[in-house]
Order: C-alpha cells, then sequence, then structure tokens
C-alpha cells in the first residue's frame, strides 16, 4: 500500500501539466509500477468533474480501455491546446524587464515563455539575446554588448553582478553623506506641516504654531525678530531652525530657493493624513525654475523641483496631453492657495517613475489649473537627482537646455543603427494566379564586382538580407554608384513582383496640406530618417517575391526594399500611424517636419514625436536633421513664418545662362520665351532687339541693346508671376531636352485652360565623359537628370514625361520591362524610372521649346563627378592584349572618309537626311553608335 504523501482530486483552478508531473512523482515515490494500477488510481482520485469529462471525450468508449498516457493527453489536449509558435515567440520577444524585477526573476520569466517556442538549440542564444535587449538598463546593456563572444550564462553572471553591485552602492551612498544631504533637504519646512495633535481638526499653522489655519493667522502681518521677514514669528522661522544644522553645500542649495507667493495645504475635513500638503513655488535670484525631465509612464514630463511641496502635482494641461497614459482614482485630498483658496483636485493616480538609473511607484496629484508640474518632497524622497546637471542646466540658455534635455532624453532615437519599427510587419500582396519570374543575375563589370560582393557582406550584417539556396522569385540586380563612390544594390522587381502585385494606393499627403498643418508656425524641426525604408521588416510569405539574383547567389531581403511598387504606401501608412494624433507634424514619405505657434508647443510636440519613435523603434539620422530653425526647405519650398516660397536654386538656371553667342544659341533662348508668351506681358516688344539678329543677311553683333534685352526678359522669366505654385490636384509635366554640350529640364503644371506653366527650370553642362554619349544616352540622361532634380516634386505622385527623342519611348516605356541587351547605364537609368509613377510621351523639338532652350544654355559644371564607366575600362584592358591598340584605331578613324564624318555625327547631332549611301548604315544603326577615347564603337564595342 502507498505510504508517501498524498494524491488529491484535481482542482479546476490548477494547471493540468503539474498535475500530471505531481501524479507521476506519487507513484514513483510509492514505487508503483503497473500501467493498468495507475491508470486506476488516477480514475479514482481525479474527481467527479474530471471523469465526467473524460467520459464524454471518450464516449462509447470507456475509461478502462486507455492507458494512462492516452488519458492525461485528452485531457490535456482539451484543457491546454497546443499554442500557436508564432504567439509564443511574440510574446517572447515582447518581454522586457519590469522596473521593480530582478534580473533572475526576468529571465525565469523568460525561460517560463520559451516553453511552446520550439527554439530547440537556439533556445540560449535566444534567451542571451532578448536579455541584452529587454534588459531595460543602459549601463548594464552596454557591458554585454561590449563582451566579445557573449553566452547566455556569461550575460546572465554579469547582469546579476553589476545589479548585486549597483544594489549595494546605492545602500551604502544612502548611509553616507548623500543620503543625509537628501534626508536634509526633505526636512524642509517639516516643522510646520505636522498637526499638534490626532484630534485636531485645523492644521499647524506655519506662522505661530498654533491650532489654526496659516491664513486666518493673527501673526500673518507680523515681523521675524530672527530674519527680519514679515509672515511669521521668531519661534516658528525657518531660517532659524533649519540653518544652524545644515552645510556649507546645503546652505548653498538652500539659498538657491525661496518661497514664493503661492502656498497650498490640506483641507481641515481631510482624511487621516497628518502631513500638510503644502507647495512652494521657488526661484533663484533670476528667478528661474529649476526644472528636471522625468519619464513618467513612459512620457517625459517637464517637473519644477519644489522642496516646499509636500506632495507632487501634475497641471491639467499636461494631463489632457497624456490621458491615455494615466488612470487615475477619486482622492479626498484638498490643497489650499496661501490666501485660503481651494485648489480643485481631478484625482490620483499611481505613477512608474523612471530617472536615470532609478525606478519607483509614487503618488501623483492632478490639479484642475494651469502652470508647472512640480516635483515635491515625495518623490525628492525616493529619487536622488543629479544637482549638479540640474543647476548647469539652468545656468545655460534655458531655450537651448530645453531642446537638450528633449535630445538627450531620446538619444536612443539617434543611434547609428538600423532601426526597426516594432508590432508590425509589411506584407507585399500578390495576385493568386501570378506565375513565379526568375531571372538569372546580371554580368557585373570587374570593376564593381569587389563593391558589391562588400555591400552584400553589410547587408547580410545588418540583417536585411539573407542567403538562400533555392527561390522560385527573383529580380536581377542593378548596382549604382553613389557620390562617395559605394554602391547601393538595387533589385529590379519591375519585371518581377512590380508587374503581379496589388498595389498599395495608401494616399500619399498632399501639398496644401502642408499649408494647414503649419500655419501659424514660428519654428521648424526637419527629421531625417537613418535608411527609411529598410526599419520595417517584411512578413515571412513576402520575402520570398523580393529575391535578389546575384553572382554570389540568391538573397532575400528581410526588410522593405526600395523599387517595390508598394514600398511608398505602406512606409506613409507606417509613419501616420506613428504620430496619429499629433498637431503640428507633417509627414510626407519619408519627409517630417514639425512646428508650434510658441516654442513651448514646439518643443512639447517634438517630445512626443521623439518618445513614439524611440517606444515604436525608429532610428534617425541627427546629422541631417534640423531643430528649432526660423527657415527650412521642406519639399522644394523655403518656410518661414512668414509663408512659404520658391527655392531660390529653382530658377538658377534661367538667372545664370550665359548670353548666346551664335544665332542657333539664341534662338533656342528665344524659343523657350516664346513657348510662355500667352503670359509673358510685353514680350514682343522686349524682344525686338534680339529678333533683329535673326533676320537674312544680318552679320551677328551681340550690343549693349541685346545684352539689355536679354537681361530684362530673364528676369521676366524667373519672376513670380510666372513660377506657379506646385499644386498636386494639377497634372504634373517634365519636358527634358539634351544638346551637344548640356542638359535641360523643365517641370510644369498643365493648367486648367489646357496651357503649361512652369514650376521651376533646371540645367547644365555636360561633363567631358558625357560628352562621348551616343544622341540616345544623352537625351535618357536628361531624363534622368530632370528627375533627379525634381524629386520631392515627382516622388509619388503621377508625372507625364516629354521627349523629342522617339527611341525613348520604346527604351523607357512604363510598361516595358529594363532592357537586357542595353548599356549598363541605360538598364540602371532603368531602374530609377521604376521607382516613379510616370507616363513617357514624344514631342518634336520645335514644340519642346522649354527643355530645349536650358539644354543649349546650361548651367556650367564646377566638378566632373561622372567616373569612367567599367564596361569602358573592360575594353581597354582587353584592348592593350590585342595587336592594335587605342592610337593606331584613333589615328585610322581621323583618316577614314567615313568613319571621320560618323565621329562628327555621333558629337554634333546626325543630319536628317542621309548625306550618301556609305553613311546610311551608320544611320540605321545611330542609337547604338558611342565615342570611346575618341574612336567609333558601335553596338557590342
Amino acid at each position: 500500500m502507498p505510504t508517501y504523501g498524498k494524491l488529491d482530486s484535481f482542482d479546476e483552478s490548477e494547471d493540468w501539466t503539474q498535475y500530471v508531473e505531481r501524479m507521476e512523482h506519487y507513484f514513483n515515490a510509492n514505487e508503483i509500477d503497473e500501467e493498468d494500477q495507475k491508470r486506476d488510481i488516477f480514475l479514482s482520485v481525479c474527481g467527479k468533474n474530471t471523469y465526467k469529462l473524460i467520459r464524454d471525450l471518450l464516449a462509447p468508449a470507456k475509461p478502462g480501455t486507455k492507458s494512462l498516457a492516452d488519458l492525461t493527453k485528452l485531457v490535456k489536449d482539451h484543457r491546454d491546446p497546443v499554442p500557436s509558435e508564432i504567439i509564443q515567440r511574440f510574446k517572447f520577444n515582447s518581454r522586457t524587464r519590469h522596473s521593480d524585477e530582478s534580473v533572475r526573476t526576468f529571465i525565469a520569466a523568460l525561460r517560463s515563455l520559451t516553453e511552446h517556442c520550439n527554439y530547440g538549440d537556439t533556445l540560449n542564444a535566444m534567451l542571451r539575446d532578448r536579455l541584452v535587449v529587454g534588459i531595460k538598463s543602459d549601463r548594464i546593456q552596454r557591458r554585454l554588448l561590449a563582451e566579445p563572444n557573449l553566452t547566455f550564462e556569461k550575460a546572465l553572471e554579469i547582469a546579476t553582478a553589476m545589479e548585486t553591485a549597483e544594489k549595494n552602492a546605492q545602500d551604502i551612498q544612502a548611509s553616507g553623506t548623500n543620503g543625509t544631504f537628501q534626508k536634509q533637504i526633505n526636512k524642509v519646512s517639516k516643522s510646520y506641516t505636522r498637526n499638534n495633535s490626532g484630534n485636531s481638526k485645523q492644521g499647524d499653522c506655519y506662522r505661530c504654531g498654533g491650532n489654526h489655519l496659516a491664513a486666518e493667522c493673527r501673526f500673518k502681518d507680523a515681523k521675524c525678530h530672527s530674519c527680519k521677514k514679515k509672515g511669521h514669528i521668531a519661534k516658528k522661522c525657518r531660517n532659524k531652525s533649519a540653518n544652524g544644522n545644515l552645510s556649507e553645500n546645503h546652505r548653498e542649495f538652500k539659498s538657491r530657493f525661496k518661497p514664493r507667493a503661492h502656498f497650498m495645504e490640506q483641507d481641515e475635513s481631510s482624511e487621516s493624513e497628518n502631513e500638510v500638503y503644502s507647495v512652494f513655488h521657488f526661484g533663484n535670484k533670476s528667478n528661474e525654475a529649476y526644472k528636471v525631465q522625468i519619464n513618467v509612464n513612459e512620457c517625459e514630463i517637464a517637473m519644477e523641483i519644489d522642496t516646499g511641496a509636500s506632495v507632487s502635482i501634475m497641471s491639467e494641461d499636461t494631463y489632457k496631453e497624456y490621458k491615455s497614459k494615466f488612470r487615475i482614482e477619486p482622492t479626498s485630498a484638498k490643497l489650499r492657495t496661501y490666501m485660503g483658496e481651494q485648489i480643485p483636485v481631478i484625482g490620483r493616480a499611481i505613477v512608474n517613475v523612471n530617472y536615470k538609473k532609478e525606478s519607483a511607484k509614487l503618488p501623483l496629484l492632478i490639479v484642475k489649473r494651469k502652470g508647472p508640474n512640480l516635483l515635491g518632497r515625495d518623490w525628492l524622497n525616493k529619487l536622488q537627482l543629479d544637482w549638479k546637471d540640474i543647476f548647469s542646466v539652468v545656468g545655460s540658455d534655458n531655450q537651448s537646455s530645453d531642446l537638450n534635455v528633449i535630445l538627450e532624453a531620446n538619444k536612443e532615437v539617434f543611434k547609428d543603427e538600423l532601426g526597426t519599427v516594432k508590432g508590425m510587419k509589411a506584407k507585399i500582396y500578390v495576385d493568386e494566379s501570378a506565375v513565379p519570374k526568375y531571372f538569372k543575375a546580371r554580368p557585373l563589370p570587374y570593376a564593381l564586382k569587389d563593391k558589391v560582393e562588400m555591400e552584400l557582406e553589410r547587408l547580410e550584417k545588418e540583417g536585411q538580407i539573407q542567403q538562400v539556396e533555392f527561390s522560385d522569385w527573383a529580380a536581377p540586380i542593378v548596382p549604382v554608384v553613389k557620390e562617395n563612390g559605394s554602391i547601393r544594390i538595387c533589385g529590379d522587381y519591375k519585371v518581377t513582383v512590380n508587374a503581379v502585385s496589388k498595389l498599395d494606393n495608401y494616399p500619399i499627403p498632399k501639398t496644401e496640406d502642408l499649408y494647414a498643418t503649419l500655419g501659424g508656425g514660428q519654428e521648424y524641426t526637419k527629421l531625417d530618417l537613418n535608411q527609411a525604408y529598410q526599419q520595417i521588416e517584411l512578413d515571412e510569405d513576402s520575402k520570398r517575391y523580393v529575391t535578389i539574383n546575384t553572382h554570389k547567389g540568391l538573397f532575400r531581403y528581410n526588410r522593405l526594399p526600395y523599387g517595390v511598387a508598394s514600398s511608398p504606401g505602406i512606409f506613409q501608412r507606417t509613419l501616420e500611424n506613428v504620430v496619429q494624433g499629433i498637431a503640428n507634424v507633417l509627414v510626407r514619405v519619408d519627409d517630417i517636419l514639425i512646428t508650434g505657434k510658441t516654442r513651448e508647443e514646439h518643443l512639447n510636440t517634438l517630445s512626443e514625436v521623439l518618445s513614439r519613435f524611440k517606444r515604436i523603434g525608429i532610428r534617425l539620422k541627427k546629422q541631417k536633421c534640423v531643430f528649432m530653425a526660423e527657415e527650412v526647405v521642406y519639399l522644394g519650398f523655403k518656410i518661414n513664418k512668414h509663408g512659404i516660397y520658391p527655392v531660390g536654386s529653382k530658377v538658377e538656371a534661367i538667372d545664370k545662362a550665359p548670353s548666346p553667342t551664335n544665332v542657333t544659341e539664341l534662338k533656342a533662348y528665344l524659343g523657350m520665351l516664346n513657348y510662355y508668351n500667352r503670359f509673358l506681358a510685353n514680350l514682343s516688344h522686349l524682344l525686338k532687339p534680339l529678333h533683329v539678329l535673326l533676320q537674312k543677311d544680318t552679320k551677328w553683333s551681340w550690343e549693349k541693346e541685346q545684352e539689355k534685352a536679354f537681361i530684362e526678359s530673364k528676369q521676366l522669366l524667373k519672376s513670380a508671376s510666372v513660377l506657379v505654385h506646385f499644386d498636386p490636384k494639377k497634372k504634373l509635366i517634365l519636358a527634358c531636352d539634351a544638346s551637344p554640350y548640356g542638359l535641360g529640364a523643365v517641370l510644369s503644371h498643365k493648367m486648367d485652360d489646357g496651357s503649361d506653366k512652369p514650376i521651376a527650370y533646371t540645367s547644365r553642362t555636360l561633363t567631358s565623359a558625357e560628352k562621348n554619349y551616343s544622341v540616345l544616352e544623352k537625351e535618357s540622361l536628361a531624363i534622368i537628370f530632370g528627375i533627379k532634380k525634381f524629386h520631392q516634386y515627382l516622388y509619388g505622385h503621377p508625372v507625364t514625361i516629354i521627349t523629342d527623342h522617339k527611341p525613348l519611348i520604346g527604351l523607357f516605356r512604363e510598361d516595358k520591362p529594363i532592357p537586357t541587351m542595353a548599356a549598363s547605364r541605360i538598364q540602371r537609368w532603368a531602374l530609377t524610372l521604376a521607382a516613379y509613377e510616370y507616363t513617357i510621351v514624344y514631342k518634336e523639338g520645335s514644340l519642346n521649346g522649354n527643355a530645349d532652350g536650358l539644354s543649349r544654355l546650361p548651367l556650367k559644371t564646377n566638378i566632373e563627378k561622372t567616373p569612367t564607366p567599367g564596361d569602358t575600362i573592360l575594353l581597354m584592358e582587353h584592348l592593350a592584349t590585342t595587336p592594335v591598340d587605342a592610337k593606331q584605331i584613333q589615328k585610322w578613324t581621323r583618316k577614314d572618309t567615313i568613319l571621320s564624318m560618323v565621329l562628327r555625327y555621333i558629337l554634333n547631332g546626325w543630319p536628317s537626311k542621309c548625306p550618301s549611301e556609305d553613311i546610311r548604315p551608320y544611320i540605321v544603326e545611330k542609337m547604338n553608335c558611342v565615342v570611346r577615347t575618341d574612336a567609333y564603337c558601335g553596338e557590342e564595342e
């Protein structure tokens, strides 16, 4: 017979797994080994409710016909179905250490959460990562991150040791001078805030010590014989009673804080609390308040320190701003001012307070009054404030300090790392009937291979991509060389997922929203996100659609990549959800602008935005952010408190255009002006001196009269009456053109009367390398130049691109894939265009005079930034090993009548009619004709 322990019936409130474990221990302790006997004992003691449940689940079979293991599994599956692995992992990865939780308690909670996560051999690694990420101690976290080859066991050892050391240090400090100093501070005004008797219903008067309210005291106009101040008598003088025992440092501290006219005390009908609720506003000689930034319920709250206040209070304005963060309860506490006026108390809340390394649960009174939030003695008694830091803040410029306090409180947002938006993952919706599209990796120029491999390694190290062995979706990559020489890897999703995915049509904000949001703004803050799209993770199912194919194999993106058609809409929705409900914030894709009608309002808005970014996991690039500026450039407009203006650089192309030197250049300039003659007043009269030069048999002579007309016409063209404001409701038109020596582009609106009116102009000269491009490449470059120059207008907005080069229609048509046989730069440009919503239209050169004029009168380019193409380097390396070198080819080309003529046509433009049959084959292939090192090259170069 069993002799050890007792097996109870199953309690419905008990965990079933634990009950089964206890039962197994009972069987082992009493050496019960037969399975049938175990089953019968279990059925006998499990309880009538459990037995009935088993019978119902087994019917028509009987419980006695099953094994114990079958019966316990049956009940477990019924009571505790296996939870979702995804949900359990989400709970595990969301768990952070509570403010009052020890490290070992935190680890125990994490281990409990891993029960159904199925981490297997990676369990310790996951526990290590969660410990480091969720420790909620900057000091411990930095120490763990600095440890090389960190294991879970080592991380736990370091964290517990640092926690113990920190607690011991606090105990030592509490018993030393700092603790004494803190206690002395909290004793200020203590003597006059106690009741004389527990049965007394009156307050202890701080003026004379009598049993009545201070407002009713007959000594309120008396003069103290000790301090010579009015309002109390010598026996209740605070200076007399307090200063004698204070240290020199404390006297200096106390001298900074002088009570002012506001004094609050608890009403006589209050509950059994003996302490009088007294609140003093204080200041130093310059009446500057001492403030400290305190994290209250995850809200960064600025509080004024008041050693005369028995309690800490929050103003009604602050409470309304963060109302959702506080759960208040009724309270009988009543506050009165110095004059006896009662201050309405809205309620009381128990809040989580965090200050630097300290945290505590503390009471907070919310009052129905405007004014500062006060940090009273009840909080001072629990928090060891950094007084040196507080005093230094007041000593500096207050306005800068307020901003610095906000930036310091949210410094995590500016960490140099890739952010991760918490609580959401982007999903790309692909048509269910779509056939997977797989494209081979494209060959790379040898000069770029190492850079591409380094970029792939960086992306993989950051977790943005991961290598996979197989994928039914694969897009080729197009490496783009950035200005600093590094590589940006882009997938050509135009030929894969973009063609079959459902576009996320979440609206990109219209610019007129800017006017409503920024109205009345005084200063402006512009925030720049660090690798904006990549801060959003992709869900598992979407990752396969954005696989890229490289010479190093297949890589799958884990983050939202550029080039996917839905990326702008997904990112816009995410950011708007983050800042939802905050006034004076404008978000347009990854451009964020903040303002306020007052500086305080602006700072509060900035603090809330940064606080939300910190909670959600977003990272900003601090060096590119602009804070509290009187004027900023945003979305192509200069903004200040007076209004919104075009940026001066928008009309730079017109303002700095050089004077024409021949008839051809003059015709180009006049064509540009005539394009807008319907709304340029007195244009024909103004241009008369210029038109004279176009007459037959007139010798070219550019005199003062022509120069004056030229300058005045430029002034007219760039005037505010010509450049219309950007209106997202109107259609956008981008007219582009190239000449043998320059590029030009004009961004215009299609007006209601059918006319085109310009928004901005731009032009530049070609570099020496670009002058060798074929006509096709120069015209393509003009489009890319215009697209990049006006990116802030065009991105996320439909645009009609106008060109006078018909072959570009077939090459860049919006519904055509990127051409695989085209030159590498054409492929890169086509990929750039894929990020925009555009329609390309052909217009004859004579009707495209606006862009043509800018291309023929371009602004000079100061620095040639166009690198030597990789295919050119490869070509020269091959030529170096052949019997014929480049110099010989150049020499023979110049001597050959036909090739020298072809070379001239490539550089200066092809004739409208074929001059001879010998030239005809080259005219047919003119789109593929380019110049390399002063020699002709065909399609295969």
